[in-house]
């Protein structure tokens, strides 16, 4: 064997000596200091180069939705489901952190060493849980991956875990703290945020990360917790130290704060330096937009020019839409609402259907419509923005709801002026009608011809973008073709991925769309005859509300004459058919305007043309008492006495007249409100708990004192049931059919209504002790039609030895499910740190099931309750009924096919015989505690 083999081979005995040393069994100074080279090196270099250029590919590719207000970074998008979702897998980083964690960790303490037994330092070294001196790196790669990742939850626990087992490690020990406030905020869990982050001072923030780090912490638990504003302050020290990615993001998002705090000036600012800080056009056109809504300078000249200059751009083709609404912003705010109204009307052309942006739009210009009082015209603008903008829009649900009440009066009020425009065009003699007719078809001619090109152009536009994301490789939010996301095998719409998908390829093809009959139909007034007389019908928009006659119409030629003097009233019973919906669309018009957007001078005119038109109308006495409360109420007593005398001269019988002569009848009614809840609570709880003369008491109250409540038809229903346990069938039926005669509109008539049905048939009221509450806890948890071992008595063991289960019941139509799984599973995991209990969600019918597993006996299940109950930050929901029941019993429930009702009937029945150590369900009074 020559020198050099041989030099070579004790080489190789050596190293492999040597690396036989290094085990992590062994803790040893050579030991630590090469598990720390190998994990920093070979494990934790990939991981975290992977981590930095995921992360920064995140930022940079990330599609903000400028319609709501921005995340503070992209990651936090991840707990929203509605919101576009970030690009990036770290999975690779979480595997090497763990790698790391798993194989490099030396938990083993060193070999004391004599002599240092009374050294301090040297105690609280020995006392370290982990002796890899560069393993609390990968531990917080770990953390940060799986926060990027959106495991939220997972990320805390990580980071908790780093703060109590790395004590000796000040600096990691707040940046874990930091990091874990920004988890608990992103859940949800404003005490613990506001907790962690009210410990750290700022002796703690040794470094700039640290306080930048401590800034986005303290920003994102505000913004979580719906005090926005009160993070400006940190994320104006943050977009300072930020990457050029978020640069844009967060002065973008500091311009929305600002412009919601009322800071115009400062939010036209911060839109200013997001525009020159932005890294795409995209970007760029969305920041210039919001600065317009912003602009406070009063010539808006030089503004105008530079936004229709951009229009011009072939770059800008795609954002035309939104440099035209911004310029309609400019001429708004200067109180232009013509040339507004010009520009928004540019903007919703160059906009195709479905487009998000186009809902702003429409919300501008529906408002307005809405403040010039014209409010046929906006209401297609509002419903139409309604289904385009984002659940999250600020004032989204108020929007939402004005909505709703214009949709109502359109009809009214289209009603009015159909049937005003066609009784006075059968006025007319015939060659005129005729002249008419047939200049009104030569305008549908030309608007449909209009609207056909301008589907033929939004289905180009459409085509081409639908083109754009197949061939893109880019991770947008563009549909699938097939709807492959629902691998979670949930059901499409509990599955947000595949049912925000199909939304926008829906939007994507067919544009927004109203819930309605006829929905693919734009224009449902093609076949209808839109001549007007009065100047609130003079408007552009398609969607025009028909009577319920017109629909009658058979479908023919709308293009053809004799279609339309079908519709028009020439016979006796035609006109009084016109002037009965004309009637019944002028009161309630009046009356929509004055409950419900409280104009009320609006509502006057109204009420003073159906009275004046029709002096002898069914309406009068409920106008007349209506003027007199509306007048009486802006303080106007002249015309208040006027119409409180009409309505005692003309109807001195009536319930009216009766509340008016009364001294405390105006008190009564004021207070009727507040009153009038209170009572139908008293009553409610009565009847649950078969007090049925309280009941009565509580309907004779209200007759008394409130006979004009809307609540009547509820006294009365429940009124009426008091009476099935006390056999008395005849006031069961009498009040029934008084519910259905005098209250034919109340949502308790059609079930008063099948009642008397059966009754009539010959069917009888089966009494009982008790009074009936209704058919969901008797319902059968069970998914098998033909389980009939119910008619025999329940059985149950009842068994306090064996695992048991905490089962929260609720109705799943008056009880939000996701809800209530989150704030249990925030109860477990900050109330149980070692325990880990698993959660499983049923649904049976109308009831659904929250089940807590992992409880070995009925000891563990009654300490958990009380812990839960003792969670102030936990509420039960008052619909809510938790269950404690073993494993045995649930399974004997569900096999049988068994109610909850059977389950407390048994346990009743068992506490009556013998004490057990079941839970008993409360009396009565209590029902939600069972």
């Amino acid at each position: 064997m020559t020198c050099s083999r041989l030099y070579i081979l004790v080489i190789a005995v050596t190293a492999a000596m040597l690396l036989s040393g290094c085990s992590t069994r062994k803790n040893t100074a050579a030991n630590r200091n090469y598990q720390a080279f190998i994990t920093r090196y070979n494990i934790y270099y990939n991981g975290d180069e992977h981590y930095k250029s995921t992360l920064e590919a995140m930022e940079r590719d990330y599609a903000d939705d400028y319609s709501r207000l921005l995340p503070l970074h992209p990651a936090d998008a991840r707990r929203d489901p509605m919101s576009p979702q970030p690009s990036g897998d770290f999975t690779r980083s979480i595997e090497k952190a763990q790698k790391a964690i798993e194989l490099r960790s030396i938990k083993r303490r060193p070999a004391r060493k004599p002599g240092r037994s009374n050294d301090p330092a040297y105690r609280e070294w020995l006392k370290r849980e982990e002796y890899n001196p560069f393993l609390h790196n990968a531990w917080m790669m770990l953390g940060r991956s799986q926060y990027a990742s959106g495991d939220f939850t997972g990320a805390a626990a990580t980071f908790r875990y780093i703060a109590r087992h790395f004590s000796w490690l000040p600096e990691t020990v707040t940046e874990a703290k930091l990091w874990q406030a920004r988890c608990y905020s992103v859940l949800g869990w404003e005490f613990e945020a506001e907790s962690l982050l009210q410990g750290i001072t700022t002796d703690d923030l040794k470094s700039q990360q640290l306080e930048e780090l401590y800034d986005i912490a303290c920003a994102t638990r505000f913004l979580a917790s719906g005090n926005p504003e009160k993070a400006i302050p940190y994320i104006e020290k943050a977009v300072t130290k930020a990457s050029r990615w978020q640069k844009h993001r967060l002065y973008y998002l500091l311009g929305q704060l600002y412009s919601r705090a009322g800071d115009i000036s400062a939010a036209y600012n911060a839109f200013g330096k997001s525009t020159s800080s932005a890294t795409t056009n995209r970007a760029r056109i969305n920041a210039r937009v919001r600065q317009s809504e912003v602009y406070t300078s009063n010539d808006i000249t030089r503004e105008v020019k530079a936004m229709k200059h951009m229009t011009r751009f072939d770059s800008n083709s795609d954002y035309r839409g939104l440099l035209y609404y911004a310029i309609g912003n400019l001429y708004k705010s200067r109180g232009d609402t013509a040339q507004a109204v010009t520009n928004y009307r540019l903007s919703l052309e160059s906009q195709p259907e479905g487009n998000t942006d186009k809902g702003f739009t429409l919300l501008s210009l529906g408002d307005i419509y809405f403040k010039r009082k014209e409010y046929v015209k906006a209401q297609p603008c509002y419903a139409e923005a309604v289904a385009l903008l984002p659940t999250a829009y600020p004032g989204y649900d108020s929007i939402s709801r004005l909505s709703d009440i214009l949709d109502r009066l359109a009809v009214y009020i289209n009603n009015i002026n159909h049937n005003d425009s066609t009784l006075n065009l059968a006025d007319k003699p015939e060659e005129e009608r005729t002249a008419i007719i047939k200049a009104y078809i030569s305008q549908l001619k030309k608007r449909d011809k209009e609207q056909a090109e301008k589907a033929r152009r939004e289905e180009y536009f459409a085509d081409r973008q639908n083109g754009d994301a197949t061939a893109s490789s880019t991770d947008g939010a563009a549909a699938p073709t097939s709807f492959s996301l629902n691998n979670d095998d949930s059901w499409y719409f509990y599955n947000n991925a595949v049912r925000n998908a199909g939304r926008t390829e829906f939007q994507r093809r067919w544009g927004a769309r109203r819930l309605e009959d006829d929905w693919r139909r734009r224009d449902k007034s093609s076949s209808t005859l839109g001549v007007t007389s009065t100047d609130e019908t003079d408007y552009n928009d398609d969607d025009v509300t028909q009577s319920d006659d017109e629909r009658n119409v058979t479908s023919e030629n709308p293009y053809d004459v004799e279609y339309y003097m079908k519709q028009l009233p020439l016979t006796a019973e035609a006109r009084r058919r016109a002037n009965d919906i004309i009637q019944d669309g002028l009161y309630n018009a009046a009356l929509i305007l004055k409950d419900d957007l409280h104009d009320y001078s609006s509502a006057a005119r109204y009420w003073e043309r159906l009275l004046s038109r029709y002096p002898d109308n069914p309406y009068c006495i409920d106008a007349y008492y209506n003027m007199y409360m509306m007048y009486r109420r802006n303080g106007d007593m002249t015309q208040a006495e006027r119409y409180r005398s009409l309505l005692l001269d003309r109807f001195p019988e009536s319930r009216y007249a009766t509340a008016l002569r009364n001294p405390d009848g105006l008190e009564r009614m004021r207070d009727m409100a507040r009153r009038e809840e209170e009572l139908y609570g008293k009553a409610y709880s009565a009847y649950i708990g078969n007090r049925n003369e309280e009941v009565h008491e509580a309907l004779r109250t209200m007759k008394r004192d409130y006979p004009l409540s809307n609540l009547m038809p509820k006294f009365m229903f429940i009124d009426a049931l008091s009476y099935v346990t006390e056999n008395d069938a005849d006031r069961f039926k009498n009040t029934l059919k008084e519910i259905v005669d005098r209250y034919p509109d109340a949502d308790v008539t059609p079930v008063a209504s099948a009642y008397l049905a059966g009754l009539n048939q010959g069917r009888h009221i089966l009494s009982g002790a008790e009074n009936p509450r209704g058919i969901v806890w008797r319902q059968a948890l069970t998914a098998d039609s033909i389980a009939g071992s119910a008619d025999t008595p329940a059985e149950f063991e009842l068994n306090p030895d064996t695992p048991q289960l905490f089962i929260l019941a609720y109705p799943v139509d008056e009880v939000e499910a996701n809800q209530l799984l989150y704030n249990v599973a925030r109860h477990n995991f900050s109330s149980f740190v070692i325990k880990d209990f698993d959660l499983e969600c049923l649904n049976f019918g109308n009831i659904g099931l929250l089940i807590v597993k992992g409880f070995a006996n009925f000891d563990e299940l009654a300490h958990y309750r009380k812990v839960l109950d003792d969670d102030t930050s936990f509420t039960m929901p008052p619909k809510v009924t938790p269950v404690m029941i073993s494993v045995d019993d649930f399974n004997a429930l569900l096999r049988d096919g068994r109610s909850i009702d059977d389950y407390f009937k048994y346990v009743n029945e068992r506490a009556a015989d013998e004490p057990v150590t079941v839970p008993v369900p409360d009396n009565d009074e209590n029902d939600n505690e069972q």
